[in-house]
């Protein structure tokens, strides 16, 4: 079996080429932008409103936390020598930013770029449902790449994802997918898994009907706290569907490139599973800078610091110390990971799911079990499969004694 590439993953955490030394901090490549802290819907597992700080925080990016973070993003790039560097425009739902105000934002970071050299890629991820003619406009002339979500057909997405009445969002997301591509604009799609459902209606909705071969299927997100379902015969189901008959026809889903890329050997680029530091930032729309934004499932103001572009540079997160811990719980799995397996190609799962009220992140994943079944699962079906390739001419050597 001949593994490609990896599907792209705007949230992408760890470059093996670009790890620091050892009790060495990360030089920031990578920036979740908070345009709205708001949203114009309502599903009902999001873990961004489980934290009540977040209605503390004004609706959208203010101008003072834009004007400082352009500064501090500057900054940065000249202070560390960067030719890249990644944004993410997230919320709440980011298209609640003003659109004038959007592409004034991205005329200064153009001008970063011509300023320093440092390319600077930029993608939104958003519900969809506020796409029309000028955003995608918007879209085409910055070059934004965009990710929309949508969880299957109908019955299966408007479970979940519903407005303030509690109505469907599936029409309505559509919608904006129709509008993407009518620009010719191809989005990116993120799905939330529900276990009860069949995974390879999903496939079939989103490969066959809407057209899409490149994408992701991700677990619910839940701490012990929460006590959530198994996902190990959803996703054992999504993976043998995909390999028996959508592998072959080019489709890639981001998870479980994850998963056959840590059981290879190699680091995957997943923020679901795989083992590395998590070194994300995000910048909150009053200019406040904290630790990855999924953390805010924990509640209580989980992820919220004193530290902001109006004071500090983007490195100065590091000095807080949930931004730390979250940063160190991701490198220092507990025992029971250490002692498994899969601990490569698991890296103890995201690291939200390790949260309890009594250990903190010194858990295994909440779903540790169904994930062991699930790679076990799949380390059976591709190993057969593999083939080992020796570098040169020369002939693979002789076993020895």
């Amino acid at each position: 079996m001949t593994i490609p590439d990896a599907a792209p993953n705007p949230f992408r955490q760890f470059n093996p080429a670009q790890a620091p030394a050892p009790g060495e901090p990360p030089v920031f490549t990578f920036l979740l932008v908070k345009l709205a802290s708001r949203c114009n819907i309502n599903c009902t597992y999001c873990y961004w409103f489980r934290d009540a700080e977040v209605y503390k925080k004004p609706a959208v990016l203010t101008f003072d936390a834009e004007k400082a973070f352009c500064e501090k993003l500057e900054e940065h790039i000249k202070e560390f020598g960067l030719d890249y560097f990644m944004i993410v425009f997230h919320g709440g739902e980011p298209l609640l930013f003003p659109k004038r105000r959007f592409a004034e934002l991205q005329e200064r970071l153009i001008e970063i770029e011509e300023r320093t050299g440092c390319m600077i890629e930029r993608g939104v991820c958003t519900n969809g449902i506020l796409i029309d003619e000028e955003w995608t406009a918007l879209f085409i002339k910055y070059e934004i790449s965009v990710s929309v979500s949508i969880d299957g057909p109908a019955d299966i997405n408007d479970q979940y994802r519903v407005d303030f009445k509690g109505r469907g969002t599936h029409a309505d997301v559509l919608l904006g997918i129709e509008k993407l591509r009518a620009a010719g604009l191809e989005p990116g799609i993120i799905s939330v898994c529900n276990p009860a459902t069949d995974p390879a209606r999903i496939l079939a909705y989103i490969v066959d009907e809407l057209g899409v071969t490149r994408f992701d299927i991700l677990p619910p997100d839940a701490t012990h706290e929460d006590n959530p379902p198994p996902i190990a015969d959803y996703f054992i189901r999504l993976f043998d569907a995909w390999y028996d008959t959508y592998a072959a026809r080019g489709v890639r889903i981001s998870t479980l490139d994850a998963m056959i890329q840590g059981l290879m050997g190699d680091a995957a680029f997943s923020d679901t599973i795989g083992l590395g530091p998590v070194e994300t930032v995000t910048l909150m729309s009053d200019g406040t800078l904290e630790p990855l934004d999924v953390l805010r499932i924990v509640g209580d103001a989980s992820t919220k610091t004193d530290v902001s572009v109006m004071n500090d540079g983007l490195q100065g997160v590091q000095k807080d110390f949930r931004w730390r811990a979250a940063y160190e719980a991701s490198l220092n799995l507990c025992q029971t990971c250490r002692d498994c397996e899969y601990m490569d190609a698991c890296g103890g799962g995201q690291l939200a799911q390790r949260w309890s009220a009594e250990r903190k992140f010194d858990n295994p994943s909440v779903y540790c079990d169904s994930w062991k079944r699930i790679l076990g699962h799949i380390w059976a079906r591709i190993s057969p499969t593999l083939v080992v390739e020796y570098g040169g001419n020369s002939p693979a050597p002789a076993p020895q004694g």
